[in-house]
């Protein structure tokens, strides 16, 4: 397996990501196709075998339960220093803006139910999955700053943007 150096972060990852959406239960979101919790550990176990340190879940994939399979497969297989671990918020929640729930408490709240999931005190990569135009940036900025000095969160990024 080859390694690279994530961007300017320091963390080395294998080359060839493992991207975790189609782990999950497949009642309980909005996929019907995602593989349950057995199969994801034979994929993440081979995955490990061939080299694959980086691992890419999200909060959205199946309820949580790509998060969670992935979390426990990791435990049983690896060390966590040995493996790089991304995940990945969505948008505050049409309840959320109108309770007034700003984008940095959004942006704990689902790093809290994240870290839960996977069983884990801290995320490689934390990303914002995808563009909210009813938050402003700096909001959730704020968030991934804070997560990053209490030592939740290594480095951040984004995607499903335009540039």
């Amino acid at each position: 397996m080859k390694y690279t150096q994530l961007g300017n972060s320091g963390i080395e990852v294998s080359r060839i990501c493992m991207g975790c959406m189609g782990f999950g239960d497949p009642a309980t979101g909005q996929h019907s196709w995602t593989v349950r919790e057995d199969a994801t550990r034979e994929i993440v176990k081979r995955g490990l075998d061939l080299g694959v340190n980086f691992f890419d879940p999200a909060i959205a994939y199946q309820g949580g339960t790509s998060e969670e399979y992935l979390g426990r497969a990791l435990r049983d297989y690896a060390k966590r220093e040995d493996v790089v671990v991304a995940t990945k918020f969505l948008p505050r929640t049409p309840d959320e803006i109108a309770e007034g729930v700003s984008g940095a408490e959004h942006v704990s709240r689902q790093l809290d139910l994240s870290l839960r999931h996977l069983g884990m005190d801290y995320i490689d990569l934390y990303i914002y999955h995808m563009w909210d135009w009813n938050t402003p940036i700096g909001e959730y900025l704020e968030g991934l700053d804070a997560a990053v000095k209490a030592g939740k969160v290594r480095a951040v990024g984004i995607s499903n943007c335009f540039a």
